[in-house]
């Protein structure tokens, strides 16, 4: 099938679709390739409808291949949005099983706390494999389907989303055997709900990000590979780094 992209006839006609669906329900076949509701985007581009994928990273990886002689941050821009929207159309049937939340199926760049197109699965799937290649399955490495704290927490802050160096430390620190280890997405709870020695939380990804943004204060992060930055962060990751040392070693 060629690649197409929803126009702006297309994107209102999937927005109401999404507003009004019934648990189950696959989008309208106009969004497909109807001649109101579609356009080509590239003619020398084809994409494998009957595709099935295990995970969020092997879509990234596909979509990221298939695109690969194309700009990737052209395909980012607000102009290719329907472009997103199209791909989640054609494979409704794997993202459209679990999350109910309208930001994952429709790219949204005004929510109520803000921008939300980080949430859009099927772009942030491409733009994180994009940037961080094999290091972005600590955040993928889950069904089509999941958003997940992993990638709420790494992708939310542009900061630490798009730092190659934090996200490659991640996937080093909490990734094992391709599954995350335990306590890895855990959050420090609020201080007013927090018992003297709670430990939840700490060393979690959430506080990953805080540290490298600590870190950024004294060191060029954006330099240092995975081992040097494990070796610089406070002594609470200690238990993870640990881990990492054993499981490479």
């Amino acid at each position: 099938m060629k690649l197409r992209k929803l126009t702006a006839h297309g994107i209102a006609t999937y927005q109401e679709w999404l507003q009004n669906r019934k648990p189950g329900e696959m989008p309208p076949e106009c969004l497909l390739a109807g001649a109101e509701e579609t356009e080509e985007l590239l003619k020398s581009v084809e994409i494998d409808q009957a595709k099935v994928f295990s995970t969020r990273y092997e879509f990234g990886e596909y979509i990221a291949e298939i695109l690969d002689d194309c700009s990737a941050p052209d395909l980012l821009s607000e102009r290719n949005d329907g472009l997103w929207n199209w791909l989640t159309v054609v494979y409704f049937a794997q993202f459209g099983q679990k999350s109910s939340k309208y930001w994952h199926y429709a790219v949204t760049r005004q929510g109520h706390s803000g921008a939300l197109t980080y949430r859009h699965l099927a772009r942030t799937s491409f733009e994180m494999y994009w940037r961080h290649r094999e290091s972005s399955l600590v955040m993928q490495n889950v069904d089509m389907s999941t958003w997940g704290d992993m990638s709420e927490q790494l992708t939310s802050r542009q900061n630490i989303a798009y730092h190659h160096s934090c996200i490659a430390t991640a996937n080093m620190l909490y990734l094992e055997n391709g599954k995350l280890r335990r306590g890895a997405a855990g959050r420090v709870p609020p201080k007013a709900k927090r018992k003297h020695g709670d430990r939840r939380g700490r060393a979690g990804v959430a506080r990953l990000a805080l540290a490298v943004r600590r870190l950024c204060r004294t060191y060029d992060t954006h330099i240092l590979d995975p081992v040097q930055m494990i070796e610089l962060l406070p002594r609470e990751f200690a238990g993870f780094a640990a881990k990492t040392v054993q499981a490479s070693g």
